[in-house]
């Protein structure tokens, strides 16, 4: 295969073959490097060797095909069915005692029903003869018992107690019927016809038959009486089936009627229904013998859902191009499952440590308590995150004592991952304490400040487009209290100003440590700039900037001063240019990427790179077009401890991420971690919010505005017996069991009134949350919000 198209469509690739024969993707119109630890030659090898063996067990058409259903926001879908969870609900309705006035009244009409009966048939036999007409008696004679047990049922409210345990059963026929595919309006309206012609039928020679029995056997009046039942049986039978014959009633009841059948296991996948096809693209397009490979693996279990996703993604890439689908089948034909893989060689991260379903993408972070608190149908169900609420971006508030922060981070950053691998996202982890995301062959890229021996380095500009823009970002995460506001515009014009000179000079960004020299008005740095300005032609144009270089303000010693954290040793060479950097534009492509900044070791240069980390994001991803965003990979900045990293313009770009398919997971230990000036504009922005046990009482009393409060109906109800003597206390007393409380005679005032209450309350926020458990409210890009959910956290297997 010569070459192929990336999974979002955009670019051609081409394929280079290494000393061991493994084929490495990469672009040739495009600088950055295909993503892998790299090594001194140049080429990429996998961050995680590809398993040697094929996977087996996974039955890729079962997860494909299974139900998902999600009624709200942050629930898990996979495996969830509607039509089961219905009859659930009604199986449990149908477990529950109905009240007990209503059984009280159900019996007392029942005993009323046994001794009226005599009266009931005198009442019927009289209206019967006195009113309907004589060809209706024999009808109205069979429906005795049917206005018998309606009369005193209705009264009793008997279908009410029989409706509440038959509801079920009834549902099961209908879901049987889904299974086995219903009737159609034509043959339920000839069953109805029939049964209506049967009736009328049965009504009309009801007579003539007994006449004609007469008639035939004039001796046996006596026999026939005798026979009376079993005549009746046999008259009512035959109508019967003759409705049902002519009604075809058998293909109305033959669904409900019976179990649906299973698939057989022994089946050829030919015989499989149309919509059953994996791969339609590459049979639609004559190129069934990829699909059959294809197909193949499925069946022996080593198509994974990473690998189905990938290979979903590159094939609806190609919009059926011939030419393009063809180069994907000759891969398919010689790899297989393994075809188009990440740029990494991974396709899985090893082991899972939390429940995925990456076809909606979404990841179980815990289960929602089945608490009064929470609103149905939030109740008892797995609690997801998936890109559609994290696009709305999030903030985690509170201090992790028992890992709370990392139980709701790292399944992220799992899914996230594995999402990459499938050519869907992005992440970028910003992991401040410097091991709490480590895991070993889980990223593509990995950075540790401080490290000199950290296989990749970090370029400070590498989201800008131009010299303002990264002089701009560079001075906002350098220059970032109250006290620097002064020097702030003074910095970002001397960081321009030595950034454009230099890159008119020399025709590339300056390493930091020329940044500092220039800054610092250096008499040979800034000779050396002015030779190679006038070697280009551009002396004159940069006059003005240089003799300010040179000059050396407050504004630039301030810069020198700060930036000079990042030359000590161990950390100038995270930053060297001779050496593989990552830059945040590449968050374009699906990469995975860790950035462990060491606080503890490194304070001042890990908020300084952090800041540097969380600007960039945000400027690579303001780059993006929001009409062709969706169609590109979703991509995530995760961050813990992220309060020191957060500025104005993050603040600001919070608001509008969502329209790009990005967001942010910013977790702080309180919201006092932003600057005064930030915490509103941040806590407003986040469409997502999760506060942890523990939190500050500042932060209960944010959360409990932001949720706000409910109107809540208060009733005072005050009960007055019916006045008189004891015969008229008994008289409603009886009545009131016959007809209701209505019919007893009380007096009865009600005081309505309506207060507001908070959803959580601040003291509830920071008392009664359990270990273990989050407080989260989540909100997805289209608008949808629930109201706070009380989850409990799963425990993550394996978590280092």
């Amino acid at each position: 295969m010569e070459r192929r198209r990336g999974a979002n469509g955009r670019n051609q690739a081409a394929a280079t073959t290494d000393a061991a024969g493994q084929q490495w993707w990469h672009d040739p119109e495009l600088e950055e490097p295909v993503f892998g630890t790299p090594v001194p030659g140049g080429v990429p090898h996998p961050a995680k060797p590809a398993s040697a063996g094929p996977r087996t067990g996974f039955d890729l058409r079962s997860w494909v095909f299974a139900p998902r259903f999600r009624d709200a926001p942050g629930i898990f879908a996979y495996g969830r069915d509607e039509a089961e969870l219905r009859l659930r609900a009604l199986e449990e309705r149908a477990r529950r005692r109905p009240e007990t006035p209503l059984i009280r009244r159900a019996l007392l009409w029942l005993i009323l029903a046994m001794v009226g009966f005599r009266w009931f048939v005198l009442a019927y036999s009289w209206l019967v003869v006195n009113v309907v007409p004589d060809w209706l008696w024999p009808l109205f004679a069979s429906m005795f018992w049917f206005a018998y047990v309606g009369f005193f049922g209705y009264l009793g409210r008997w279908h009410e107690i029989i409706w509440h345990y038959l509801a079920p059963a009834f549902k099961r026929l209908d879901r049987r019927a889904d299974a086995n595919g219903r009737p159609s309006q034509e043959q339920w309206r000839r069953a109805a016809v029939s049964l209506a012609a049967g009736v009328v039928g049965w009504i009309m020679f009801q007579r003539p038959f007994v006449s004609l029995l007469l008639e035939l056997f004039p001796d046996s009046r006596h026999l026939l009486h005798q026979l009376q039942p079993l005549i009746r049986i046999v008259y009512n039978v035959a109508f019967l089936a003759a409705a049902a014959y002519w009604g075809r009633w058998g293909d109305v009841i033959r669904p409900y009627a019976t179990a649906p059948r299973e698939a057989d296991p022994s089946a050829d996948v030919e015989d499989a229904p149309v919509d059953d096809e994996l791969w339609p693209e590459l049979r639609d397009a004559g190129l069934g013998g990829a699909a059959d490979r294809l197909d193949e693996e499925v069946e022996l279990g080593r198509v994974g859902d990473v690998d189905y996703l990938r290979l979903r993604r590159v094939l609806e890439a190609g919009d059926g191009d011939q030419d393009y689908l063809v180069d994907v089948a000759h891969e398919v034909a010689e790899r297989g499952a393994g075809a188009c893989t990440h740029g990494s060689g991974s396709r899985d991260v090893r082991p899972r440590r939390a429940v995925h379903d990456l076809m909606t993408g979404q990841v179980k972070v815990g289960r929602a308590v089945d608490s009064e608190r929470n609103t149905a149908p939030l109740k008892s169900v797995g609690f997801a995150l998936e890109p559609d609420v994290l696009g709305t971006s999030m903030v985690v508030v509170g201090p992790s004592g028992a890992g709370e922060s990392e139980a709701l981070l790292r399944p992220v950053v799992e899914s996230l991952s594995l999402s990459a691998l499938a050519g869907a996202a992005s992440v970028v982890v910003l992991d401040a304490k410097g091991g709490a995301f480590a895991r070993p062959g889980a990223y593509d890229i990995e950075i540790v400040l401080g490290d000199p021996d950290s296989p990749w380095g970090l370029d400070p500009y590498g989201a800008a487009s131009g010299s303002e823009e990264a002089a701009d970002r560079l001075a906002a995460a350098v220059l970032t209290g109250d006290d620097d506001a002064r020097h702030r515009d003074g910095a970002r014009a001397a960081l321009q100003q030595a950034i454009s000179a230099y890159v008119a000079g020399y025709g590339h960004h300056p390493a930091i440590a020329a940044l500092l020299d220039l800054l610092d008005g250096h008499t040979d740095a800034i000779d050396a700039l002015r030779a190679e300005l006038a070697r280009a032609g551009r002396e004159t144009e940069f006059e003005r900037a240089l003799r300010t270089l040179a000059r050396a303000d407050d504004a630039a010693r301030l810069l020198v001063q700060r930036l000079s954290v990042l030359e000590r040793p161990g950390m100038a060479a995270l930053f060297d240019p001779r050496r593989e950097r990552f830059a945040m534009r590449h968050v374009d492509r699906p990469v995975r990427v860790r950035i462990a900044l060491n606080e503890a070791a490194y304070p001042d240069a890990a908020r300084i790179v952090g800041r540097l980390v969380v600007g960039q994001f945000m400027q690579a991803i303001a780059a993006r077009d929001p009409e062709q965003a969706d169609d590109g990979v979703f991509a995530c900045l995760v961050a813990d401890g992220a309060g020191p990293y957060v500025d104005d313009y993050v603040a600001n770009g919070l608001a509008w991420t969502r329209a790009r398919n990005a967001g942010l997971l910013l977790a702080v230990r309180s919201m006092d971690d932003f600057a005064p000036r930030l915490r509103a504009a941040v806590f407003g922005a986040v469409g997502c919010k999760a506060v942890l046990p523990g939190a500050a009482a500042r932060d209960a009393e944010a959360f409990a505005e932001f949720w706000g409060k409910k109107l809540v109906e208060e009733r005072s109800v005050t009960h007055g017996s019916p006045e008189g003597g004891l015969l008229r206390k008994a008289r409603f007393a009886v009545m009131g069991a016959l007809f209701g409380e209505k019919a007893a005679g009380g007096s009865e005032s009600v005081t309505v009134r309506k207060v507001e209450r908070y959803r959580w309350t601040p003291s509830e926020i920071t008392g009664e949350l359990k270990t273990r458990h989050v407080l989260c409210s989540l909100t997805t890009r289209e608008g949808d919000r629930t109201a706070p959910v009380l989850v409990e956290l799963e425990p993550q297997a394996g978590a280092a």
